[in-house]
C-alpha cells in the first residue's frame, strides 16, 4: 500500500486500481476482478488514462456490482472472459441476463447478505443503494451491491456504485475501502457519493485506508480537445474533505495502473 507519501506498507495482498470502478485484487492466490472497463470508450464516454494492460484479463473472479454499462460492460467482459475462460463471473440477481454471450461462463446471481468462497478468499455480498435498472429504457431489475473481500485476515471494501446508507457501519471495520468518488461528469444523481459524502463513508465504515475510485478515468468526448478542467478537481475536493475529518493520513494515492499492497 501506498501512504500519503509514496512509502511502502506492509499488506496481505496487492490492489492495482484499473480506472473507472476496475480493480484486480490478488490475495491468497487469488485474482479477482471488478466492474472490468477495459476499453478506450464505453458510449460516448472517453478513456483519459493510458489502456490497461492485458494482464489484468486473466483473473478467477469477475464482480460485477450492477447492471450500468460502465459497471457490466459487455465488450470488457467478452475481453476478460476470452483470457479467462474459467473464471467464474457473480453479478447481482437479475443481471445474469445482461451479460455478453460466452462459451457457458460460470455466473453466480447473488443478492446481499450472500457469501462466494474461493480458495483461501472469502467474498460477502453487501449492500449498495444505486439504481437497479441497466437504463432509463431497461426497466429489468438487479439491485446493486458492493462486496468485501476477505483473505489473509484482512478485509477489503469495494462499494460499487452507492449513495450513503443507514447499515453502512455495519461493513466495517476494513482495511482498505474501495470509495467511488464522483465519476464521468460534473454532476452527480441519486445513488452516488460526492467528495463529502465518500468522506463520511470511510469514517462509517471505519476504514483503515481508502482507495478513491469511480473518478479521472472516462469523460464525455470534448471537442475542443485534451483533458476536461473539472476531472482532477476531484481528487482535491476529496482530500479536503478527507482532511475536515482527520482522515487525510488514511489516502491511498494510485494513478489508473498503479499497484499497491493493502
Amino acid at each position: 500500500m501506498l501512504g500519503d507519501r509514496g512509502q511502502a506498507v506492509a499488506g496481505p495482498g496487492l490492489v492495482t486500481w484499473v480506472g473507472h470502478a476496475t480493480m484486480l485484487v490478488e490475495v491468497a492466490g487469488v485474482r479477482v476482478l471488478t466492474d472490468p472497463a477495459l476499453t478506450q470508450r464505453l458510449g460516448h464516454l472517453r478513456r483519459r488514462a493510458a489502456p490497461p494492460d492485458a494482464s489484468v484479463r486473466r483473473t478467477d473472479i469477475v464482480l460485477i456490482s450492477h447492471a450500468h454499462a460502465d459497471h457490466l460492460h459487455r465488450r470488457s467482459l467478452r475481453l476478460v472472459l476470452d483470457a479467462s475462460p474459467g473464471a467464474t463471473v457473480v453479478v447481482p440477481r437479475g443481471a445474469a441476463v445482461h451479460l455478453p454471450p460466452a462459451g457457458s461462463p460460470r455466473v453466480e446471481e447473488v443478492v446481499a447478505g450472500d457469501v462466494v468462497e474461493s480458495g483461501g478468499v472469502r467474498i460477502e455480498v453487501v449492500h449498495a443503494d444505486h439504481s437497479p435498472f441497466r437504463s432509463h429504457v431497461d426497466k429489468r431489475e438487479a439491485a446493486p451491491v458492493g462486496y468485501v473481500i476477505e483473505g489473509n485476515g484482512h478485509r477489503l471494501w469495494f462499494a460499487g456504485d452507492t449513495d450513503l446508507f443507514p447499515e453502512m457501519a455495519d461493513i466495517g471495520p476494513v482495511d482498505l475501502a474501495a470509495v467511488p468518488v464522483s465519476g464521468w461528469w460534473k454532476t452527480l444523481g441519486a445513488g452516488h457519493l460526492d467528495e463529502e459524502r465518500a468522506a463520511e463513508a470511510v469514517e462509517l465504515v471505519a476504514a483503515a485506508r481508502v482507495l478513491p475510485i469511480h473518478w479521472g478515468t472516462f469523460s464525455p468526448e470534448d471537442m475542443r480537445g485534451g483533458l476536461p478542467r473539472w476531472l482532477p478537481e476531484t481528487a482535491r475536493r476529496f482530500e479536503r474533505a478527507l482532511t475536515e475529518r482527520d482522515l487525510l493520513d488514511r489516502l491511498v494515492r494510485l494513478e489508473p495502473g498503479q499497484t499497491a499492497r493493502w
